[in-house]
């Protein structure tokens, strides 16, 4: 009787184990799931992280391209004004002279349009202003373009005036429309100077 009570409370014995041990599964499921969970979150946040590090690396790339494209453009801009100026000068210089010639040497009785002049100071404004042509088709400067093509209208008009009276009254626009060209371009050329210092140093926020 005894002996039967202990087998089989031997054979009940590892069913009694597998049970228990059954019962403790979830005491070390929860440590495993925690961790699978933050490597989850830990590669989600490196991706978001990655993602957003990427596109501020594009942007500012993208930022950077279009300075220096701007910078290029207003060095080019500068450039040309600063190429203009002297030419603008030397053709009011020319006209001046022109002017005084046909004024000096106007016989009575003559066009003053038609009065003879030496051929080099007849030649030279048109000279001067076919070296201006080119570097008036490459100005942004609305303003600029605007107050030469003016210039050189009152200029070519006043030249080609019939009488002196009539090219002295001219002379004097011309006068006023060289000042107000020499203006602008001086303008442009410190805007451009102080736009280019503010991308080369930009204020701090």
């Amino acid at each position: 009787m005894l002996e039967a009570l202990f087998l089989a409370t031997a054979k009940a014995a590892p069913a009694t184990t597998s049970a228990a041990s059954a019962g403790d599964d979830w005491k070390w499921l929860v440590p495993v799931a925690t961790l699978i969970l933050g490597f989850a979150l830990k590669w989600l946040q490196d991706h978001f992280t990655d993602q957003g590090r990427r596109r501020h690396e594009k942007d500012l790339r993208r930022e950077q391209r279009y300075d220096a494209l701007r910078m290029r453009r207003l060095d080019a801009e500068r450039s040309n004004l600063l190429a203009m100026q002297p030419l603008v000068v030397a053709l009011f210089r020319a006209g001046s002279r022109l002017y005084e010639a046909k004024n000096q040497s106007m016989a009575l009785g003559r066009s003053w349009a038609d009065t003879p002049v030496d051929a080099e100071l007849k030649l030279e404004p048109g000279r001067i202003a076919s070296e201006l042509v080119p570097i008036r088709a490459r100005l942004h400067s609305t303003n600029v373009v605007a107050e030469f093509d003016e210039f050189i209208d009152f200029m070519w008009d006043a030249l080609s005036s019939d009488t002196i009276d009539e090219a002295r009254d001219k002379w004097r626009i011309v006068q006023s429309a060289f000042k107000l060209v020499s203006g602008a371009i001086g303008e442009a050329t410190r805007h451009l100077e102080d736009e280019d210092r503010l991308l080369g140093d930009p204020p701090a926020n």
